[in-house]
């Protein structure tokens, strides 16, 4: 490896890689096995109750925080730290948008679909365990904000930058599962 190489491409980075993509993985399986009790208990049941209209927007919230995340790291990688830092406040905020609305959803749920109803458990076991999540993810970026305003984040240390918000991206993606088992079937 040559020396221009070993600068761009940290020690160990590969092996972080592969942690972050196992990780990544159990967490898929975790997901997997949730939506698999859904329709082993529910089948295709629905709550006449959910609200699909916030659904869908809790979805495009979470579409624009990945987009925003991904233009947080390509302006990491153009040197421009200052877009960087601002699209990471703004996947923050979409984050803490969507945090809020499914506070206000649960309100409402409560009454029409009782967490002591088969759908009900469901419902709040697998929308809670994507917010817990999205909760960490959330720690993940301000971390990584607040690292950046220190002048930690540097060129070499873009790995963090990287892994944070592929793990902030799964979530997302996770979402659209979420919407789709619990929205639309």
């Amino acid at each position: 490896m040559t020396a221009h190489a070993a600068a761009h491409h940290p020690p160990y980075e590969d092996l972080q890689r592969f942690g972050l993509r196992l990780f990544i993985a159990s967490e898929a399986f975790l997901f997997g096995v949730m939506f698999a009790a859904r329709f082993y208990l529910l089948g295709f049941e629905k709550a006449e109750a959910v609200n699909v209209v916030l659904g869908l927007v809790l979805t495009v919230l979470l579409l624009a925080a990945t987009w925003s995340s991904h233009r947080a790291v390509a302006a990491a990688e153009a040197g421009d730290r200052g877009a960087m830092q601002a699209q990471l406040l703004l996947t923050m905020a979409l984050g803490v948008g969507f945090l809020a609305l499914v506070v206000v959803e649960w309100g409402a749920g409560f009454t029409e679909f009782p967490i002591s109803t088969p759908y009900g458990s469901m419902f709040y076991l697998i929308t809670g365990t994507h917010s817990l999540h999205l909760l960490i993810g959330l720690f993940v970026l301000a971390s990584l904000f607040l690292q950046e305003r220190r002048g930690a984040l540097t060129e070499d240390k873009l790995w963090k930058l990287r892994g944070g918000v592929t793990y902030w991206q799964f979530v997302d993606v996770v979402w659209l599962f979420v919407f789709v088992i619990l929205y639309v079937l």
